[in-house]
């Protein structure tokens, strides 16, 4: 289990009122109230931009960072965390530093870059060592030996936490203290365990039940939890193991913070897979699946749906094996393309720094080409559904700025289940590609932005249009889609393919989102789908409001 906990060690008695209240305002309120601590931090971040101030920008980044973390944010974490590491170097604030590293090692290490993780954590040591930054040492050894217990390496992981526990200990006044001490022994026991070396693991769950437990948050509890029953599969005390997991499950809860439990859940996931706890396997994965989806880390993705396969497998589901097993192969592609460009030789280069450092910029160039990447469709080509969440938020700023028209489309393939299923996924696949570039060429000649948000549903973004225009643009789309000719003999709308089409467009207000648009168009291709498939509808809000009469639950404009 990798772990990330901050206490500041800056002093800002040189500052004036407003520094001092930002700064105390963002301590005071970290992983307690996330909202508030990132407002403080952009205050502070937007002072120090005004005052060239780096202490000011690197202490705003780093608590911004640590704030995404705590959210489970992958996706936004490494940008800021870089700004935070280039302002702390130049202020010399070696605490937050070395703990940057280590949150970049962490959030490496989530995606599957198991030796870029290494680099970033030996970089924290460096400035540990250099400067006698004994908690953060402490701290970024286990998350190393964690690493090593990952790449199989026993033997040099138990170095790591033997270390780890040097430093830990002399610090008994950390008021991490026991989180640490907890997430020591959770590494150490399962580094015992994989080696089949049962040997003083029930004192180490003696010594952190009398220890360290009374002191112990949710996620430290259920860490050490896990570990616990990990041993008990493995050495065969099943009855113990089963108590164990009736605790787990009733005590796993989804608004916990996921990077650091990551690891663990996946431990947990072999063991209940292995002891033919289903109900309880499920219900980890029901959770996991939508945040894994959310904190966009590949790897992890990929990891779960490993699991999920080998579950159908083992149980003879063939329908559900081979559903996943496609998705494993599209997840496989994408996770790939993110590897690419990783540093063999990062490993290598530890000993002298400097290399290092410049292989990592290297790195970190190849990392900006694969983010483009891992914002493409790797069928289609347009952009994914990441690549979405940002474009619509920007274009709907600038239609809710400019006072201007905001018109989203979202469509659909007519019965593509029923072509899938008589046609093949291959031919399918292929009447994807083509429709999708019916719809780029549409989009793009009317200065549109267009996206596939996932199976046969597309969406379409057009800023300052009139209701009439984004009416033709549908019609343009609708005909070049029927020009294309393709065969569908089981759709019931025609015998060959055709979408439906659902806009909205209106100008935002400021109490609105960009998703309420999106989820009035969806309420819209519904209704079409409902009356005439073949077919488009673009509504403005007074339209809406009059359809809304006839929705359960009508998103509210005002």
């Amino acid at each position: 289990m990798s772990r990330q906990r901050e206490v500041s060690m800056v002093e800002f008695e040189e500052y004036n009122e407003k520094v001092k209240q930002l700064t105390q305002g963002i301590l005071d309120t970290y992983r307690k109230n996330a909202e508030l601590t990132m407002k403080y931090c952009n205050e502070l971040i937007a002072y120090g931009e005004n005052t060239a101030d780096s202490k000011l920008l690197g202490f705003g980044y780093f608590y911004l960072a640590s704030t995404l973390y705590c959210l489970n944010d992958c996706e936004h974490i490494f940008d800021v965390i870089v700004k935070a590491i280039k302002h702390l170097e130049r202020s010399g604030e070696w605490c937050l530093l070395a703990r940057s590293y280590n949150i970049l090692g962490i959030v490496t290490f989530s995606r599957g870059n198991m030796p870029v993780a290494y680099d970033y954590y030996l970089d924290g040591l460096m400035y540990c060592k250099k400067y006698g930054l004994l908690e953060e040492q402490g701290m970024i050894n286990v998350n190393c030996g964690a690493l090593n217990i990952e790449a199989g390496r026993y033997r040099e992981a138990m170095e790591y936490f033997e270390k780890a526990m040097e430093y830990i200990v002399s610090i008994p006044d950390d008021p991490e203290y026991h989180t640490k001490m907890i997430s020591l022994y959770e590494n150490m026991i399962n580094c015992k365990v994989l080696e089949n070396d049962f040997t003083g693991i029930d004192a180490m769950l003696s010594e952190v039940e009398k220890e360290h437990l009374p002191y112990a948050d949710a996620i430290d509890r259920l860490g050490i939890l896990i570990s616990k029953t990990f041993y008990m599969h493995r050495s065969g005390q099943y009855d113990k193991r089963d108590e164990c997991i009736n605790k787990i499950d009733s005590g796993i809860r989804p608004d916990m913070l996921f990077l650091d439990l990551l690891e663990d859940f996946f431990v947990y996931l072999n063991v209940l897979f292995e002891s033919d706890k289903n109900d309880e396997f499920w219900h980890l994965v029901e959770l996991m699946e939508p945040m894994l989806t959310n904190m966009k880390v590949t790897g992890m993705q990929v990891r779960l749906l490993s699991l999920k396969i080998r579950y159908y497998r083992k149980n003879h589901m063939n329908a559900e094996y081979l559903q996943s097993a496609g998705l494993y192969y599209e997840l496989s592609e994408r996770q790939a393309a993110e590897s690419k460009g990783v540093i063999k030789e990062v490993i290598g280069l530890r000993n002298n720094f400097e290399k290092v450092n410049r292989a990592k910029k290297e790195m970190e160039k190849e990392n900006k080409r694969l983010l483009v990447q891992s914002e493409t469709d790797p069928l289609t080509g347009m952009a994914n559904r990441r690549k979405l969440n940002v474009q619509a938020d920007d274009m709907f700023m600038n239609a809710l700025e400019a006072g201007h028209n905001f018109a989203i489309e979202i469509l659909d393939v007519d019965y593509f289940k029923e072509y899938n299923d008589n046609y093949g996924h291959q031919a399918g696949d292929k009447c994807l590609i083509e429709i999708a570039e019916c719809i780029r060429e549409v989009a793009m000649a009317h200065g549109g932005f267009c996206s596939r948000y996932g199976g046969d549903e597309f969406v379409i973004i057009y800023e300052a249009v009139s209701k009439e225009e984004a009416e033709s643009y549908a019609a343009q789309l609708r005909q070049k889609v029927l020009n294309l000719n393709i065969a569908h003999r089981y759709s019931k709308a025609m015998p060959i393919v055709t979408i439906s089409q659902g806009m909205f467009c209106d100008v935002p207000h400021k109490e609105n989102r960009v998703w309420d648009f999106l989820h009035i168009a969806d309420e819209v291709l519904y209704s079409v789908k409902s009356e005439n498939r073949n077919s488009y509808s673009v509504m403005d809000r007074e339209e809406y409001l009059t359809l809304s009469e006839q929705v359960s639950e009508p998103v509210k404009l005002f």
